[in-house]
Parts: structure tokens; C-alpha cells; sequence
């Protein structure tokens, strides 16, 4: 994880007027009121992710692809890495900031709040934006590979972790974390 945040700049996901808090662990606005989130969050989530190398990622909520583009470099050699973002200003920010990563980071604009079923099964699927009650997991439940990792935050509240093992789910959670809401369909 280190290793990829050394590699990858956050400066280059921010507009240029907040590159200036590129290196603070807070979170940084991205245009449109979402935000990029510290780099600690975006550690300890892509950590309980754990991508691997070949693993197939999908992350909603993709915004200025920061998240994104550590995954896709911890999934190589041989993943990919599908980010969907529903803001057609930020999906755009988002494409030209993982150019550079060519057929390894796949950028979607779309509604990727009930998952997206035409680059299924996933092996880890990450939501990088805060879910709210009525939020239905069972759409990226049915995307997760056997073997496979969900996490995803509610946008006051737990962070969740839900492993697919033997047929079985296996549920954590964290308390005491805050996001922009998931917008969509399923938010």
C-alpha cells in the first residue's frame, strides 16, 4: 500500500486551486461537493480490500480516480480495475486522470449504485461513497466473485467490510467514519 501511495501522486486527481492540500490527511473538494478522502481512508479501505495481484475491481463512486488508480496498481500485473462515477464533470476529470493506465483502469460514467453487471463478477468492489438507509447491498453482493470483498461506508456511521468464503458471508465493521452520499438509483 505504501509503495503505491509513493508511486501515485494525489496532486495529480485534485484541480489545480487544491493541489495545495494534496499532501494534508483530510479530505480534499474535487468540484461539484465531492471530494477526494484523506489518504489514511483511502489506505485503511483499500487495505481491507486487499486487492491482489490479477483481481478484477470495481469501485462506485470513483470521482477524481485517486482510489482507483492505487487499486489498479495494486491489482497488477494481470487485474483491472472498473471505476463508475455518476457526475458527468468529475467522470471526465476522472478519465483523463487514469489515461495512464490504459486497458488496466476501465472509467465508466454511469449509475454504479446497483453495481454494474456488464463488467461482472467482481473479486473486490469497493464504494468509496457514504450509503444511507434503504441502501441495498445485494446488487454488488450478486457481482462478488466466491472468495471476493465488499467494503463499503455509510455516509455517517460504520465502515463495512463483507467477505464471500465457502458460500458463506463474513461481516465486519468499523464506527466513526463520515463521506459524501452515494447518488443513484440505490444510494
Amino acid at each position: 500500500m505504501l509503495e503505491a501511495m509513493r508511486a501515485i501522486d494525489r496532486a495529480s486527481f485534485l484541480p489545480a486551486e487544491e493541489r495545495w492540500a494534496a499532501y494534508r490527511d483530510a479530505p480534499a473538494p474535487i468540484g461539484l461537493g465531492q471530494t477526494c478522502s484523506e489518504p489514511s481512508m483511502v489506505a485503511f479501505m483499500l487495505d481491507l480490500l486487499d486487492p491482489c495481484p490479477g483481481d478484477r475491481v470495481l469501485e462506485v463512486g470513483a470521482g477524481s480516480g485517486y482510489a482507483a488508480a492505487l487499486a489498479a496498481r495494486l491489482c497488477a500485473p494481470g487485474g483491472r480495475v472498473v471505476a463508475v462515477e455518476l457526475l458527468p464533470g468529475l467522470a471526465a476529470a476522472g478519465r483523463a486522470n487514469c489515461a495512464a493506465f490504459g486497458e488496466r483502469l476501465v472509467y465508466v460514467e454511469g449509475d454504479g449504485s446497483s453495481g454494474l453487471p456488464a463488467y461482472a463478477p467482481f473479486d473486490r468492489i469497493l464504494l468509496s461513497a457514504g450509503v444511507r438507509r434503504g441502501f441495498d447491498e445485494g446488487p454488488f453482493l450478486a457481482e462478488l466473485a466466491e472468495g471476493g470483498v465488499l467494503v463499503y461506508p455509510e455516509e455517517r456511521g460504520r465502515l463495512f467490510r463483507v467477505r464471500r468464503e465457502g458460500g458463506r458471508l463474513e461481516r465486519d465493521s468499523w464506527a466513526g467514519v463520515a463521506f459524501v452520499p452515494l447518488l443513484g438509483a440505490n444510494a
